[in-house]
This record gives structure tokens, sequence and C-alpha cells, in this order.
């Protein structure tokens, strides 16, 4: 039995034997304050870092016990006394902050309102807290809140799963908590060319200038009540860390944030304490600039009311590199990186990593081209490989296909399908290297069956002379007399013409049939000029079969639908192509005439 077999086991195992005890059970009254105990004059203090790995001690007051503050769930209503805090509002990365009263602990601090002139928290009851990890979950180990429920009745879209996604995580609502500021190692000002992506994260990044992978000796921290508590989505060269703070340990179990922190259910996210640089008060929010220290466990379950993880549970990372070759940089660049392993956060993740690594050395120019190769490994040794070009449209590109790949590979409702590492070559030329068609025409509009005819295309580049090549089509010999048309088409049309005319090429059934569909749209190149001439055909398709010159009777038949699964006609066209050094958009069409021979 494998390690990983062997946690996940564990951990089911864990939360059966929890979810067995009665929830109803008395917390430790001599250690813990229950909700029903507590009144407005009882002294009340947090524990949390300003500044440093130093944990402070800051009065509150009570102000009240807040019924039903979420469907089912009570808090308790404090406001911060300390002269710092006041001159700060609530404060973001304090989620998880314990709130002792009357020497008890009470619960963490939880949510608060920005923009607020008084530094105003809600409290999560600690035996709410405690609760987490003996409750049903959604996901499994090591999958975080459940796949993305993908739509794969229609041929394979990565643009649309790409917009599925980033719908989805945009739709994530933080419920009035506190989000968790988000520490980076990037520099601000990529931080800002991708605002728009760190915004379908649900965070606001706060470049640190600290490294998530350093070393203890470096950073000499450890996870107590009132300590920086990390969720750690990349480390090593880039990193990207949640922060909040700590709330309880018990042995090597520690709860932390108040509130989820994103997914529900078992996850298996790295876990860090931390140092803070300084608390930021601004007039709409105020956080906590923090870096994060090395990994110490991982957080395995995240519900409503808090996180938990374990001290020296390491978690399983995700290797990524990315190699950057720029015009404007004399070194080509390697970044070394380790991602989490969640459905939602990985895809996403590996996205900001690979894009920020281009942008390392600045933003690429208006005019300027990607070219982009590399490999996803899964387990069992299989490789989605891809190799394309794109241009005018920054990154986009690589990022949304990274993304889309990732998600359907951790999504897919087949089989669990488990990437092992990533690798990702780009290079960054300053050169505009899309064409428009300027003109066609054949060598000749009226042929027999079995005779080639040369298409001549003329292409307009920007601020280019206008360029000329040649694709080849030879006509059936079996080509019907009469009108027919040539398309001559750029990548994208040939792959909006391959969808409608031959979805069962494209449409994903199980694991392999979205393997081979992966390497078939990742490979498309988009620097080719396609020549397609339809033609007539009998015959049907069913799902991803192709069941040409079926006899009529046969035919319909099989249309029964009650006998049968829904068939499709079956279309056919001959095609060629030639590569180009540009990418054609849109398409052309040409009528010609096949006479008798």
């Amino acid at each position: 039995m494998s390690e990983r077999i062997k946690k996940i086991f564990l951990q089911g195992l864990t939360a059966v034997l929890l979810f067995c005890l009665p929830l109803s059970a008395e917390v430790d009254r001599t250690k813990y304050i229950t909700l029903d105990e507590v009144r407005t004059d009882m002294e009340a203090y947090a524990l949390t870092v300003w500044y440093g790995t130093e944990i402070e001690k800051f009065p509150l007051k009570i102000l009240s016990v807040v019924r039903n503050r979420e469907p089912g769930n009570d808090m308790i209503l404090v406001v911060c006394t300390d002269e710092r805090f006041r001159s700060s509002g609530a404060i973001h990365g304090n989620s998880g902050s314990p709130v002792y009263i009357d020497g008890r602990l009470a619960g963490a601090l939880a949510a608060g309102w920005d923009g607020s002139l008084e530094p105003l928290y809600l409290v999560r009851p600690i035996e709410d807290m405690l609760k987490v990890g003996t409750l049903p979950q959604a996901g499994q180990s090591g999958t975080g809140a459940g796949p993305l429920p993908l739509d794969l009745s229609a041929p394979l879209d990565l643009t649309a799963v790409y917009e599925q996604a980033m719908r989805h995580m945009a739709a994530r609502a933080n419920g009035g908590r506190l989000p968790l500021p988000l520490a980076t190692s990037l520099p601000a000002e990529v931080c800002r060319s991708l605002a728009e992506s760190f915004v379908g994260l649900g965070f606001s990044p706060l470049p640190s200038g600290m490294m998530a992978g350093a070393s203890a000796e470096a950073m000499d921290v450890r996870i107590e009540p009132g300590s920086v508590l990390a969720a750690v989505l990349c480390s090593g060269d880039i990193n990207l860390a949640a922060v909040g703070t700590a709330t309880e340990v018990i042995g090597d179990t520690v709860y932390g944030f108040g509130h989820s922190f994103k997914g529900i259910g078992q996850v298996e996210i790295p876990m860090a304490a931390g140092k803070v640089h300084a608390v930021v008060p601004g007039r709409d929010s105020s956080f906590k600039f923090a870096s994060p220290g090395p990994i110490l466990g991982t957080i395995e379950f995240d519900q409503n009311a808090a996180v938990r993880g374990r001290i020296g549970i390491m978690p399983t990372m995700i290797p990524m590199e990315i190699t950057i070759s720029r015009f404007n940089d004399t070194e080509v660049r390697t970044y070394r990186c380790q991602l989490a392993m969640d459905r939602e956060y990985t895809p996403q993740v590996a996205r900001v990593v690979a894009m920020a690594s281009a942008l390392m050395q600045g933003p690429l120019p208006d005019e300027h081209a990607v070219r982009y190769n590399g490999r996803i490994t899964v387990e069992g040794d299989k490789t989605i490989a891809f190799d394309n070009l794109s241009s005018g449209s920054s990154l986009t590109d690589v990022g949304s296909e990274l993304l889309s790949t990732l998600t359907l590979l951790l999504s897919n409702p087949f089989e669990q399908v488990t990437p092992k590492a990533i690798e990702i070559n780009i290079t960054v030329e300053p050169d505009d290297q899309t064409a428009a068609f300027w003109s066609a025409r054949l060598s000749q509009t009226t042929v027999k069956p079995g005779q080639t005819i040369k298409a001549e295309v003329t292409l307009q580049t920007f601020r280019q002379a206008r360029t000329t090549h040649w694709v080849e089509v030879t006509v059936p010999d079996t080509m019907p007399a009469g009108k027919h048309t040539l398309h001559l088409l750029g990548a994208a049309t040939y792959n909006s013409f391959l969808t409608q005319n031959a979805p069962q090429r494209l449409r994903v059934v199980d694991t392999d049939s979205l393997l081979s569909g992966l390497d078939r749209v990742l490979n498309m190149p988009r620097n080719r000029l396609y020549a397609v001439l339809p033609v007539p055909a009998t015959g049907l398709t069913l799902r991803r079969f192709e069941l040409p010159d079926l006899p009529p009777t046969r035919m319909l038949l099989m249309q029964d639908s009650t006998r049968l699964p829904a068939v499709e006609p079956y279309r056919n066209w001959i095609e060629n192509s030639v590569a180009i050094d540009k990418i054609v958009a849109g398409g052309i069409q040409i009528e010609l005439t096949v006479e008798q021979p």
C-alpha cells in the first residue's frame, strides 16, 4: 500500500471514528467557555501577532451575543479597545485570533466590517470550531470542495471549461467573513498585471518579498494559539499563501481561521506558521502584511466554522517548472515551485504562476507572440503534451489552456486523475504574428474528379507587406458533378468547423477519450492554413464512433430512438493544410464546379 493510500485511509478512518462520537458531548468547561455562559460584563481579550512572531494580548469589550447570525449559528459581537486596533478597524489576517473570556477560550475572531470606524468583530464559538472534522464531509481527501460540475455532453471546448471554472470561483461569496490576505513573493507590478486573476482566486495579493520555502533557520516559528497560520497554495521560487491566525492547538491538531478557507470537506492544503511585517491600516480595509514560514503540516478539514490541520503530516504537492525566454532578457530563467493538491485551487494557481513567471521581466509589448510547450504527467506515467503559438493575446491562451486542462483532469466524472508534475516552456517575442485573409483564388474553378487544384491565398499582416501562400487539394474520384465550396480557414475557424461537423471526434465519454481529446485540442497548430472541401457522405455517428457508407435500411433501423442512443449524420470532407509563420484569423469560401469525367 502506497504512502498516499495509507494517508487517505487513515484520514478516512479518523473521520469515521470522530463522526461516531456524540457531537452533543460537553466541552471541557475548565478550559473552554460556552456561548450560554457568556455575559457582556465579563473580561475578554484576544491573542494575535501585531509584529514579527510575538503573540500579544489585546483587550476586548463584549457587546452582545448575536443569535442566529448565520442560519443555525450564534456568534459573539466584540469591540477591541486597544488603541492600535482603534486606528485600523477590522484587520484582515486576524481571522482565527483566539478570544478568551474570564480566562477560558471562547472562540475566534471570524468576521468584521470593512470601512467600520470601530474595530468590531464577530467571534465564532469554540464549541462550533471543535466539531470541524467530526461532521459529514462533502469532498474526498486531497481533492477540495467537490468536483466542478462539468458539462461533457458537448464536444470538448477548453474555452467553455475555462469560463465555467472562472465563474465558479467568482461566485463564491465571503458571507461577511474577513477575507484572508494572500501573501506572495511576486513583485507588485506583476500582481497588478494579474489583478483580475487574483480576484478569480478570491484574494487580494500582498507582495511580501519573502519566499514560502524559507528555511526553518531563517524563520524559526511554530504554530500556537495566536500565531500566524498560513494556507500555502504554492511554495518554492514563487509563493502564494493565505494568512490567518491559529486558534487552538491540541497535541498536533490545529484549529484556525474561525471560518472556512474556501472548500468544504476533507482537503490537503499545506500549513505553515509565519511572520507579520506590519499591520497596514486603510480607509476601506486593513490587513496584516505577512510572510509564511516553512511548511509544518497539512490542513485536513475545511468547514464552515474553521479549518483543522495536523502538524507533522506533510501534504502531497505537485512540482511545477516554468522556463522563460524573453526577447528583452539575456538569461533563460527557470522557476521551480510546488503546488498544493486541490481540485479548485491547483488549476487556478498553476495558471497564475505560469503567467506571472513570463511577466517577471516586465509586461508584454503591444505587438508580441508567445510560443509555449510543455507537458503534464499524471499517475500511471501518462503524459498530456502541448505545443502551440499565440499572438496579441498576452498570456491568456497559455493560462486558460493550463487551467482548463487541469480542471478537466481533477474534476472529470470518470475516475481520479492525479497530476504528478507540470513543465512549461514559454518564449516571448516582440512581433505580431497574426494575419487576416486579403484575397484568395483557385488555379482553376472548373475541375474533374481526381484533379488537384491549388489555392493562392494572400494574407494581410499588421504593418507589414502582404504575403502569399499556396495550399493544394485533390478532388476525390467519387466527387459528384455540381457546385461545391472550398473553405480556406485559419486555425480557430477550422476548429469551429470541426466541432460543428465532426463533434464525435471531440466527445468525451471516459478517461481515455478525455486524454485523447485534450491531445487533439491542445496540439492543433494555430500557425497553419487549412483547406477543407466537404464531400457528400452517407452514414451515421454513434457517440464517438463513425459509421460511414451505411445501407439505407441499416441507417433507418439505427435511427430508431427506442433501440439505440441518439445518432447523428456522418459528415465527410477532404482537407490539407500548410504551415505558415502567422496565426490566420477567420476564413474565406470559394465556389468550384466539378464536371463529369
